[in-house]
């Protein structure tokens, strides 16, 4: 006996779930597989979800503008976790330069160097020098490694606020507050699994990608993947 055949509207639905499987499945291939940096999985990650659920930007006030951005560590542990909020600044720069259209992103080595002979205070001193036009200014209100003393998980408090500095004094023209970041989500990991400094650099991917995302259209399905990146 013949096997009844689907038409080809009532097939749609089974190839769509067919191809969502096989979007994850390579996924997960490649968060097991790759020993590339975060963000690269988490472009992939990007690249494979697309298709309808990417949302816009948050704030366009970047387009078209030369744009320099400064990450401050939390007060209460400045030059513990200075290095932390420089790379911070410095993947945002990076995100930012490879997302924004016609964006000029002044170079995270002048604002390192302006940081070593200047008070970070007085970072709007900082995008006139570089003749920056919008100052990114990312503060961490609170920024942690750790959960309890032998389980990783990334804790930090994201405040964001961009500065028009073609106006008089740099007036403030958007402001955000991110809100606290988990990394992992869920559960600590065993520091016995990996060195600090390897964690604190996937945390640091999160931190940025989480707080350059809002300045252009993104896939919030990418972070879906983080949990499993942690944990390899």
């Amino acid at each position: 006996m013949d096997r009844p055949q689907l038409s080809p509207m009532r097939s749609l639905p089974v190839l769509f779930v067919r191809l969502h499987a096989v979007k994850w499945a390579l996924l997960v291939m490649l968060l097991g597989s790759s020993t590339g940096c975060l963000h690269t999985l988490l472009a992939t990650g990007i690249y494979l979800w697309q298709g309808g659920n990417v949302v816009d930007a948050q704030c366009e006030e970047l387009e078209n503008e030369r744009v320099v951005v400064v990450c401050r560590p939390p007060a209460s542990n400045e030059y513990r976790h200075a290095g932390a909020a420089r790379n911070i600044g410095k993947r945002i720069s990076e995100l930012l330069a490879e997302h924004v259209e016609d964006i000029d992103v002044v170079s995270p080595r002048e604002v390192d160097n302006w940081i070593d002979e200047q008070d970070l205070e007085n970072f709007k001193d900082l995008g006139r020098s570089v003749k920056a036009t919008r100052i990114v200014y990312v503060e961490l209100d609170h920024f942690d490694l750790y959960k309890g003393t032998t389980l990783y998980q990334g804790d930090a408090n994201v405040h964001i606020t961009v500065y028009d500095m073609s106006q008089r004094d740099g007036k403030q023209v958007w402001s955000r507050n991110v809100g606290q970041v988990l990394f992992p989500r869920n559960s600590g990991i065993p520091a016995a699994d990996k060195p600090v400094q390897e964690f604190e650099r996937q945390f640091v991917d999160v931190i940025a990608m989480q707080t350059a995302s809002l300045f252009y259209e993104h896939d919030p399905n990418a972070e879906f993947a983080l949990d499993a990146v942690a944990n390899r």
